[in-house]
């Protein structure tokens, strides 16, 4: 039986982002966001409106 603990470290992250950019013509969305996501663990995106939070979600998401 294969555990995930087999599979990759414990540390590891399960989702990766680096310096991630996203811009709508001239309107730029994010821009150099990084960001782990660790099994295990809560991860809270929060910000203001128009902060950028649902493009990256829907970046992560594909």
């Amino acid at each position: 039986m294969t555990t995930t603990h087999d599979i990759a470290s414990e540390d590891a992250p399960v989702v990766e982002l680096k310096a991630t950019g996203k811009s709508y013509g001239n309107i730029r969305a994010l821009h150099g966001v990084d960001l782990q996501v660790h099994p295990g663990k809560v991860t809270c995106v929060l910000g203001d409106n128009g902060a950028g939070k649902s493009t990256l979600i829907k970046i992560i998401s594909g």
